[in-house]
């Protein structure tokens, strides 16, 4: 080309020596939510981080398994052991002292089974309180026993050479020492006195105690009783980490329930035989006081003339049913007043509070003729038998035991006063029709002694007391045999039995768990890094928060360890400038040049890669193409061609040297390179002058294609400056490099400039992944494959075409 040197340019734009205004993009709104998409999940983004992140997941993924193996082995299996007891049914047709057979209902034997009066005695037998390393060190504790000042916590036992002990407590301090042989521990609550042939010298014991009731308490965590409604078959399961053990404990336990039930039931028969011993010796008493009474009473009239006596006042009551009748009801009447003035002052002397049933036991006429009141009286005694029976195996705080003891203040202070008070009302009905009665017929029978009325009436008030004896004897003998026969209401149909096999073993789930929480945690972690990392990685990044279009993408270019390039990914890189030169052609009038600056927002992201081998794309198309090494900081394009550095640009904008002199054609055919020429302080502000606008006015009248590789963004003003003068900027992004809010605050700069964005250049992409839609993969089919065309590397120009 021809060029005068110091040749002056107009200012501003043209083409073909007339003004040109390059098409400006629409404006983008770079990074706000109205740019994004809507096309759901974004998987792919989500796989491509997994797979960034794949070394850390393994090392997470690693740690979480080695963390679960490790509990795993601290996890113990769990057996599952079952017996079965058969529980006897209830006759309700049964008679006498005890009306159902069966000694509690049926929800209360669960109650029972799981009682501490069940429990504690097996702990105390099995020694389930004591804790040891060894199986075998459990003849060591075959004579331990727990007494009730026993202090928990782990001890250890040291036999010393000198024939002497010295227990210790957990943090070291000394318990107790002494004498091997002697009982140990006691002073600790231990009654423990083990064999001291066991006890060698130089043996050490470690093992743990707990209370029987903590330990009791955890025994009943792992019970399971199930007893079907009106079922007779009590389903008992336990879990344990040992099954023998756990077997063991079951079989004791269940053993335990059945001598229990036995026990329970013999104590309730006894309590109700002691009830009706005391209730029989009031009525035996109330027998010989009513005998004694009616001799008296005979023996004193005996002698008294009465018109043929007693005994003929009798024959003449037995021969005449009038007077017969009179001496009954009157009798009668007599018995029915004593007995309601006795039931009233009862009732008066108890002030509303509970009524004695054993006052009853005086008035057996009452008893005799109220049915209802006289089995209200023997309910409450069976009710009382009952809770005192219980109370020694349940805690009041037990629904049993609640239950008896409501049932019990109901029939004292509810039932059996009403039923008292009814009798009242119903003696004072019958008195006062006797009462009518008797004096209706007193004029006839005036005259008969009134001693025959009370002979009657002792002779009844006799009956009565041997009738109510008779009753109570004979329940007596009944309970009396019952005690003697009892048998106990429950039987084990099949004892437990240790399964070969645990019935569960948490540790293969521990693992997977441990190995799916660290998969998870790993992916949490590598999404989560992958949502705050600041680098380009995606090109919705570029699209979306950026506000840019993709121009073009560029393979990852990396050479081999001999410094050599494959021919596959040479031709790929080739590809890849080529669609970018196409793209790039088709953003400019088909009749001017292509002008434009080509930048990054940081250092690294590959920009003079960019230009250079763009503008060798153009130059391969036959166009007459000039790459100006805009960045006088550090531009190397010089070494890329191997042409020398000076003169260059800034000796063009300083020095005013000519433009043939710093304009050098390249080893390529058409293409031209202006190098940055000597370093110097005041480079940059150069770029700003008058003379770098008119030097591309120059270049556009004298070549086809111009490429500023200007430096970055974060140059200063050296990349606004060089966009300025083009007009047009090409933005690099390189994956995995640039830093997106670094480069948005760099293009809001931009925006407020007259500078056209051409699109991005995403740099470094690698094979596949996101970006091969944007890329190329079409290869020459058969035969070896040539590279493409040259390509410009940091290390130099590789031509191959």
């Amino acid at each position: 080309m021809s060029v005068q040197p110091n040749q002056q340019l107009p200012s501003g734009n043209y083409v073909n020596g007339m003004p040109y205004a390059p098409p400006s993009a629409p404006p983008m709104l770079r990074g706000s939510d109205s740019a994004q998409d809507s096309e759901g999940v974004p998987w792919a983004r989500y796989i491509d981080a997994l797979k960034r992140h794949f070394l850390v997941m393994i090392v997470i993924v690693a740690a979480g398994s080695a963390l679960g193996i490790f509990a795993a082995r601290r996890v113990q299996p769990v057996y599952d052991v079952q017996s079965t007891v058969w529980i006897a049914p209830g006759t309700s047709s049964q008679t006498g002292p005890i009306r159902p057979a069966q000694l509690l209902p049926a929800t209360s034997w669960v109650e029972l089974l799981r009682s501490y009066a069940i429990i504690d005695p097996v702990v105390r037998q099995l020694k389930l309180n004591i804790f040891y390393r060894q199986p075998a060190d459990s003849i060591f504790f075959t004579a331990f026993e727990s007494l009730p000042s026993l202090r928990p916590g782990a001890y250890l036992l040291k036999i010393e050479s000198a024939g002497r002990y010295v227990l210790t407590g957990a943090k070291g301090a000394v318990v107790e020492r002494g004498a091997v042989g002697d009982s140990i521990g006691r002073k600790i609550g231990f009654g423990w006195a083990p064999d001291a042939r066991l006890l060698t010298p130089g043996r050490g014991l470690q093992f743990w105690v707990s209370t029987p009731r903590s330990t009791s308490a955890a025994l009943l965590s792992s019970l399971r009783a199930s007893l079907p409604d009106d079922g007779q078959f009590l389903t008992i399961s336990l879990s344990g980490s040992d099954s023998n053990r756990t077997a063991n404990t079951l079989n004791a336990w269940v053993e335990q329930f059945v001598v229990s039930s036995g026990d329970l039931k013999k104590r309730h028969l006894l309590e109700f035989k002691k009830i009706l011993t005391t209730q029989l010796a009031l009525a035996e008493s109330q027998l010989r006081e009513s005998e004694a009474q009616l001799e008296r009473f005979r023996v004193s009239t005996i002698t008294l003339p009465s018109g043929g006596g007693a005994a003929g006042v009798a024959t003449q009551a037995q021969s005449d049913p009038t007077i017969a009748g009179y001496f009954q009801q009157k009798g009668t009447l007599g018995e029915l007043k004593s007995e309601r003035i006795a039931l009233e002052q009862m009732v008066a002397n108890a002030k509303g509070g509970p009524l004695d049933p054993q006052a009853f036991l005086m008035l057996p006429s009452i008893l005799n003729n109220t049915p209802q009141l006289r089995a209200a009286i023997e309910e409450l005694s069976s009710r009382q038998a009952a809770l005192r029976t219980e109370q020694q195996f349940l805690t009041d705080a037990n629904p049993r035991i609640k239950q008896l003891g409501e049932t019990i203040r109901v029939m004292q202070y509810e039932t059996i006063p009403r039923i008292a008070q009814n009798v009242i009302l119903t003696l004072r009905a019958r008195e006062q029709d006797l009462t009518s009665r008797v004096e209706s017929q007193s004029l006839e029978l005036r005259a008969i002694p009134a001693r025959t009325i009370e002979d009657v009436r002792l002779a009844r008030q006799v009956a009565a007391s041997e009738n109510l004896y008779g009753v109570l004897k004979a329940r007596y003998e009944e309970v009396s045999l019952a005690e003697a026969e009892t048998s106990p209401d429950l039987s084990v149909l099949d004892f437990a039995v240790p399964p070969p096999s645990p019935n569960s073993n948490d540790a293969p789930r521990f693992v997977l768990l441990a190995i799916l929480a660290s998969i998870g945690l790993a992916a949490g972690i590598a999404l989560l890094h992958d949502r705050i990392d600041r680098r380009f990685r995606y090109p919705e990044q570029a699209t979306h928060e950026l506000g840019l279009t993709i121009a073009g993408t560029v393979p990852r270019l990396r050479a081999n360890r001999g410094g050599e390039f494959q021919i596959d990914l040479m031709s790929q890189v080739v590809e890849s400038f080529r669609t970018l030169r196409l793209a790039v052609r088709y953003d400019f009038p088909a009749d001017g040049p292509v002008v434009l600056a080509v930048s990054s927002p940081s250092t690294g992201d590959g920009k003079s890669l960019v230009s250079s081998n763009l503008a060798l794309a153009f130059a391969s198309a036959g166009n007459r193409t000039l790459l100006i090494d805009g960045d006088v900081r550090r531009g190397g394009l010089h070494s890329t061609f191997d042409i020398a550095v000076t003169p260059g640009l800034v000796e063009y904008l300083s020095n005013g040297v000519a433009v043939e002199a710093v304009v050098k054609a390249t080893s390529s055919e058409n293409l031209f390179l202006l190098p940055r020429g000597t370093r110097a302080p005041r480079a940059p502000e150069l770029l700003v002058s008058d003379k770098m606008g008119a030097l591309i006015q120059l270049a556009r009248q004298r070549f086809d294609v111009v490429i500023i590789d200007s430096p970055p963004f974060i140059a200063g003003v050296d990349a606004y400056a060089l966009g300025a003068a083009a007009g047009n900027i090409l933005v690099v992004l390189r994956q995995g490099v640039s830093d997106r809010k670094l480069a948005a605050a760099k293009f809001a700069v931009v925006d407020r400039l007259p500078i056209r964005f051409l699109g991005a250049v995403i740099n470094g992409v690698p094979g596949g992944g996101m970006y091969r839609y944007y890329g190329t993969d079409y290869s020459q089919g058969g035969g070896p494959r040539d590279p493409a065309g040259s390509l410009a590397t940091a290390r130099g120009l590789v031509v191959s075409a």
